[in-house]
């Protein structure tokens, strides 16, 4: 395991040490904040912003808005700049040619020599919850209410390697060439995020998170992939930044070796798969007992979200933190203080009702939690 992370992290910034972010941080530990994962059914980029400022004041982030147009799709979204790609929105298909324009492939390595994140921007037709976060960020800064946190996110490279596909209808992951080079421009992509978030909320502190859905198939008959051949993937984007990092897995997964990765954050769905968590619950006690910051995925996004109150939410998190108390390395309290509080997923599927439901959820969980006996 690495020797820091989280909270060990931004305190060695505090210090002076390895996170510079402009001035001195201030965020201290989460406390089950609410946060987001990332998509809202929303058109609207300020709508969907309000949104994320109302449930999530304290580590407001982006919102991804598939429904606003297929450029907004998690995975086209990322894909911009990458040699070969081909968008055919009326038809909502993407993939990628398999033998790229010699000129495209010179001009992405040109673009890396001159190791500059901002040559690989995601255009806001692509993203417009990107500006909509710098202009509500400018206005906090001009009242002085930066908040603690920051997030950006970005696909991870097994996930998107897995549904990005070549013409010949293979995924990238399994074409050598093409797998570096996706996993190199969603490094770059990243470390664009972190460097906006830092000059856009000086004082609060970036997190980014790496979206793996198919990390939760890892080893299954449906993703039939190495372990080895994935794990270098998500290091070498996670050791690209130097800030916070996280990896979002909406489901079971080996959390194990997930937790060998220098990552700082685990966002997981406790809602559905709180089992995994517990099996493996020496490795989560030991990462949060090192600062390592937990999103616990309480809030089911679907229908259930509809008939379920904050203390059921906020009852489940806390068996889960139990768990790991009982392992010896950390406290029940010691988890409530780095976790936040979350929906299992993204909403960006939801209808609106739902999805705000998830949120509000989410936030009253929160508050729960921190206010109990």
């Amino acid at each position: 395991m690495t020797g820091r992370r989280g909270l060990r992290k931004i305190g060695a910034a505090a210090a002076g040490a390895t996170l510079p972010v402009g001035e001195t941080p201030t965020a201290a530990a989460p406390r089950c904040a609410a946060m987001a994962v990332g998509s809202l059914p929303c058109e609207s980029a300020r709508q969907a912003m309000d949104f994320v400022l109302r449930w999530t004041p304290e580590i407001p982030t982006w919102p991804q808005l598939s429904r606003r147009s297929f450029l907004e799709n998690m995975y086209v979204q990322f894909g911009e700049g990458f040699p070969g790609a081909v968008v055919e929105a009326e038809e909502q298909r993407f993939y990628v040619t398999d033998d790229p324009p010699a000129e495209e492939v010179a001009d992405f390595l040109e673009k890396l020599e001159k190791n500059d994140p901002a040559l690989f921007a995601i255009s806001p037709d692509r993203a417009a919850g990107i500006p909509a976060l710098e202009s509500a960020l400018g206005r906090l800064r001009e009242r002085g209410t930066l908040p603690p946190f920051v997030k950006g996110q970005v696909t991870g490279p097994v996930s998107f390697g897995l549904t990005v596909l070549r013409e010949d209808r293979r995924g990238l992951l399994f074409n050598d060439t093409q797998r570096e080079l996706a996993t190199t421009l969603l490094a770059a992509k990243a470390r664009w995020q972190q460097d906006l978030l830092r000059r856009w909320a000086p004082s609060s502190v970036p997190v980014i998170v790496f979206d793996e859905p198919y990390m939760a198939q890892l080893g299954s008959a449906f993703v039939n992939v190495p372990p080895d051949l994935c794990y270098p993937l998500l290091e070498q984007c996670l050791t690209a930044l130097d800030c916070l990092t996280g990896i979002h897995i909406c489901g079971g997964a080996d959390w194990e070796s997930v937790i060998r990765l220098p990552v700082d954050l685990l966002s997981f769905d406790a809602a559905d798969y709180l089992d995994s968590v517990i099996t493996q619950r020496e490795a989560f006690a030991a990462f949060a007992a090192e600062g390592g910051l937990l999103a616990w995925g309480a809030v089911p996004n679907d229908d259930r979200a509809l008939s379920l109150e904050p203390e059921e939410i906020g009852r489940r998190l806390l068996s889960g933190a139990e768990a790991l108390e009982k392992t010896g390395a950390i406290s029940v309290d010691e988890v409530l203080s780095v976790s936040f509080v979350s929906p299992a997923c993204g909403t960006g599927a939801l209808s609106g009702d739902v999805a705000e439901r998830c949120f509000r959820l989410s936030f009253e969980t929160s508050t729960w939690l921190r206010t109990r006996a």
